[in-house]
């Protein structure tokens, strides 16, 4: 599974962390075990359950450590080198997110035509897959068709071949045993994606950051998805890459942007002229840093807790924004 990747060392000035890669690039995978990946029924397929410990400290750091965290938090993201080519991803990771989409932001788009949705980044396919599986149970009826890309054709390769192992189709916090009858079958070495789901979804290469070779390979879509990559991108890329995104949406579609600079994403959709869908916004946003560390302000990619007193929260904290048509 394509995961974020790291190392770290301090800086002698102020102990402030650092991101650092290796010139080669060559990424070590993310330690898990800080995680509790629970399967269907709630069970914790770690072994371990959410403990006292760990939820009296998120509540000292979401309020009393939450100014030295956002300070902390906002020197590394200036300080800190991103990784420009590795993204986090599960199965069916934000459920509230995809009733989103399988709600208002139908909604807004209409359910007339054929669906076309362009995602970006697909890492190994469990994101498209996830869609795919989601809109065929919540939608039955609704025709659709998701085009999705990864920068990389390995990645491409692998979510081509729909196979995957326990640990990876089990991860997610949120699995539910009618979503892996739905999504799956299972033998012997893990899990392959049913036929019916396969057939929903084509992969093929691309770069977000190729904005003219984005546009002839899919044109423009009602629906544009790009998930937890953003935020490897340094801040002037990151925007060119959103605008590249824009772009690829359709006057009168929607973009999901979940997972990038939050006070990048607030202003470069107003100056875009995007339009937060607010429906169910902090569950939303609070599912989709499910996975972020406790001490989210030592990693660039981590995010800040759900803050009702930001003045900008809509647009802060949205994951999907409308582009108004005409």
């Amino acid at each position: 599974m394509a995961c974020i990747s790291w190392q770290t060392r301090t800086l002698a000035s102020d102990n402030l962390p650092l991101i650092e890669f290796s010139e080669n690039r060559v990424m070590k995978s993310v330690d898990y075990t800080e995680y509790a990946a629970k399967p269907f029924g709630g069970e914790n397929v770690s072994g371990r359950s959410p403990t006292f410990r760990r939820a009296a400290a998120k509540a000292v750091i979401d309020t009393f450590l939450l100014p030295y965290a956002l300070l902390r938090h906002r020197q590394l993201r200036r300080q800190g080198q991103r990784v420009d080519d590795h993204t986090y991803t599960c199965f069916l990771r934000a459920p509230a997110q995809l009733s989103l989409i399988s709600g208002p932001v139908l909604d807004y788009l209409g359910r007339g035509e054929r669906l076309e949705i362009t995602l970006l980044a697909c890492s190994n396919g469990a994101e498209p897959y996830t869609i795919a599986s989601w809109l065929a149970q919540a939608v039955p009826g609704l025709d659709f068709h998701i085009r999705a890309s990864d920068l990389h054709p390995e990645m491409v390769a692998r979510a081509q071949a729909a196979r995957y192992s326990r640990d990876e189709v089990l991860h997610s916090e949120y699995m539910t045993q009618s979503f892996l009858d739905a999504t799956f079958e299972e033998d012997a070495d893990g899990y392959v994606v049913r036929p019916e789901i396969r057939a929903r979804v084509s992969f093929s290469q691309a770069s977000l950051l190729d904005g003219d070779g984005l546009r002839a390979e899919f044109g423009q879509a009602p629906l544009v998805v790009a998930q937890n990559v953003l935020f490897h991108l340094p801040p002037d890329l990151a925007a060119d890459a959103l605008r590249n995104l824009y772009s690829l949406t359709k006057p009168g579609g929607a973009l999901l942007i979940e997972g990038m600079d939050l006070d990048l994403r607030a202003e470069v959709t107003e100056q875009l002229g995007l339009v937060p869908f607010t429906e169910d916004l902090r569950r939303v946003y609070e599912e989709t840093r499910v996975h972020t560390p406790l001490r989210w302000w030592r990693y660039y990619w981590g995010t800040e807790p759900f803050m009702h007193l930001r003045p900008n929260r809509s647009r802060r904290y949205a994951t999907a924004f409308k582009r108004p048509a005409g």
